[in-house]
């Protein structure tokens, strides 16, 4: 095992004893920027995306899914309204491989090719001063997960890191959104939301197509 891969595994181990417990194995942590996270993250698997986009034109989308945010497999449009608190869902079926993404009556799907993913990051992002998206009441699988990502236009990014559930089986995530601005709306990904499930970067031996799929998305 390269020198790169051995301190990795070292980090992960002393990850696993460092988080603050929210239920039985299920553990939260913050993570401060994307290169700390993809520091952790060996893959990111699929995500699902609610951003300011134009407020429901037509000339960009507000929600997506896929592998990827650059290259999303299914958008909609969607329009937000300042400070207005909007349930959401991701979801996995394990028999069809589908992930399902509803908010606000729109339902975007997926099928991801990958199965083997233990991670969920939820990646807040508000570039514009006086603007500010949380996602709050997080659930998963009906547990409630007592954390939240909370990024303005001061703070910049939050992205909260849950980890030790049980998803390859299948899994519900819920939350809300709120996503508030002051003024003039902001545009396309100035203010956003992901929630990205991944791998986390222990392989063992020489498995050199560790990374080959990541993805991180603006």
């Amino acid at each position: 095992m390269t020198m790169a891969r051995t301190t990795i595994f070292a980090l992960s181990f002393i990850i696993l004893f460092t988080f603050s417990p929210v239920q039985a194995e299920i553990v939260t942590k913050h993570v401060a920027t994307d290169a700390e996270m993809l520091g952790y993250i060996s893959d990111t698997l699929f995500v699902a995306e609610g951003r300011i986009g134009d407020l429901g034109g037509y000339a960009t989308f507000e929600l997506d899914v896929g592998s990827d945010t650059g290259d999303p497999s299914q958008t909609e449009n969607y329009a937000w309204q300042s400070g207005a608190t909007e349930p959401f869902t991701v979801s996995y079926d394990p028999l069809t491989s589908v992930v399902t993404f509803s908010l606000g009556g729109k339902t975007l799907s997926f099928t991801t090719p990958y199965f083997d993913f233990d991670q969920i990051f939820v990646r807040t992002r508000a570039v514009n001063a006086g603007s500010s998206v949380e996602i709050k009441d997080i659930a998963l699988d009906g547990a409630a997960i007592n954390d939240h990502s909370y990024a303005d236009g001061n703070t910049g990014l939050d992205i909260l890191w849950i980890l030790g559930a049980d998803l390859n089986d299948g899994f519900v995530f819920q939350a809300n959104a709120v996503l508030s601005w002051e003024g003039a709306p902001p545009t396309q990904s100035r203010l956003a939301f992901q929630v990205k499930v991944g791998k986390l970067g222990m392989v063992a031996g020489e498995d050199f197509s560790w990374g080959s799929i990541k993805n991180l998305g603006n």
